[in-house]
Formats: structure tokens, sequence, C-alpha cells
């Protein structure tokens, strides 16, 4: 199948912010949100804001089908609106009214990396969704709309899907920070705390890869850890999973996200 290759540059925007090398050529000028590598514990050009507040640069428009049978959408095609710049709390926000399954996704490639942003949950829940369900995906790969639900399985055909391979930091009423695999990605799950989100207010995520070890907090608490990430595609032998890009998801409930930023590594 045509699968990105898994790990540190698999494609031409990969940058890492631990100082290690991604293999990117030196023509990396389409990199819209990161520049110049840094070195581990360097705080210089720390944030680095990834929403500008404005539009979606830097962001690519993925949508899957929006009706049984239908086709999919397919990337920056949004008749519906289900993205958008909004101003919540006196602040700009991305809205994700969920009405279709698909995601936003960063157009270059992370490796180590530290994310920060905060979510809160809109009112619209869209059929069939039974409540707010939605999710932050990192190390994403291969081809979009590979996958269309938690686990290993992958979506028939493929393209017919609403998101990529990746793993999540889950959002729900009732699992905040749950990490889960999205397509045939296997990796070690560590503790897990049980954190509650807060409601009606903005709840602050971060998603932190350092090392091969992901951990997962919420409003500043550790949710859980994982480490050993591989992805194995059909009749492929699996491989390392260092690198990806993030997905900011549309799973049947209106979200916002805002002060979407990477903060210093070592931070």
């Amino acid at each position: 199948m045509a699968a990105a290759v898994a790990g540190c540059g698999a494609s031409s925007t990969a940058i890492r912010l631990d100082g290690g090398d991604a293999s990117r050529p030196a023509d990396a000028s389409t990199d819209a949100i990161a520049g110049d590598d840094v070195g581990a514990g360097d705080a210089a050009g720390f944030p680095r804001v990834l929403f500008n507040g404005t539009d979606f640069t830097g962001w690519d428009r993925y949508l899957g089908t929006p009706a049984p049978g239908a086709d999919p959408l397919g990337l920056d095609n949004d008749p519906q609106g289900v993205f958008s710049v909004v101003a919540v709390d006196g602040e700009p926000a991305i809205r994700i009214s969920g009405q279709t399954f698909g995601a936003l996704i960063s157009q270059p490639e992370l490796c180590d990396f530290h994310l920060s942003l905060e979510y809160r949950w809109g009112m619209q829940v869209w059929p069939p969704s039974p409540g707010f369900d939605s999710g932050v995906m990192y190390l994403s790969t291969g081809p979009l709309g590979a996958v269309n639900a938690g686990g290993p399985a992958l979506s028939n055909p493929i393209g017919s899907g609403g998101f990529m391979v990746s793993m999540e930091y889950q959002l729900t009423v009732d699992d905040a920070g749950g990490m889960y695999n999205l397509g045939p990605i296997t990796f070690t799950a560590g503790p897990r705390a049980q954190l509650s989100y807060v409601p009606d207010a903005w709840n602050h995520v971060e998603i932190i890869v350092r090392g091969g070890v992901a951990t997962h907090r919420l409003n500043g608490q550790d949710v859980t850890t994982g480490m050993g990430f591989a992805v194995a595609w059909p009749g492929e032998a699996a491989q390392p999973l260092t690198c990806g890009k993030l997905q900011l998801q549309s799973e049947g409930a209106e979200i916002f996200f805002r002060r979407v930023q990477l903060l210093a590594p070592g931070s």
C-alpha cells in the first residue's frame, strides 16, 4: 500500500525540537511553523505558535464522508463549515463543529516536542454520535482517511475514513487524556490516573514526546504515558514510529481549541 514512511524524516517538513537530526533537507521552506532546530533546553524562540489566530496557515483541512455511501470531501473542501476561526471569551479560537469526521492536520511533522493547547466543549452533538467526543492526534502518518475509529483496523477502502493512522489524546466527558491508537500501531501503556476535565471551562492539554516516550497531561497533572510506538502496515514489518503530524479531530461534537503552541524542549 502507499504509505508514508514512519519515523523521523518521513517528509521534507519533518522537524525535531531537541536538537537531533530529523534528516530535514536544507530546503525546508514549506515548514510553516517551526524554523531552525534548537538545542535541548534552549528556550529561544519559544513558545512557537501553531495557530496564528487568523486563519489555517500551516494546516490542512481534511473531511471524510458526509453521509453513508458518499465520497470523502477530501482536502480543503469544507462546504459545511466544519472548521472555522471564531472569537471565544475575547480571543481567537479554532471551532470544529464535528458534523463530519475529519481533522485539521499540521503540514509539518514533529519528532520530539512539547505540545500545549486548551479546549472547551461547544453545544452541538451530531448523530449518530452518542455524546461529546474528539481528540488531539499525534505521530500521525500514512494516507489520509486511513482510519475511522480507534483500534488496529484500517478503513475499507483506505481513504474512506476520517483520519490518518495516529496516536490519540482522547477527549470525552468520561475519558480526558486517555491514550489510544488509531490504526496498526503497537505501544506499551503506562499507569493511568483518572482525572476529570472542568465542565464549561477551558482545559489545558499537554502532549510531550521525548526519546520515544509520550506523556499526556491534563490541567498540569500527568494522566498516562506510553512508549515503544511502532506501526505495521499490512504485509510489511513493523517500523518504529517516532515522528508524525498533528490532527485536531472532528468526531461528532462541537469543540473549540486555542493557544495551540509548542513549548521549549525540557519544559
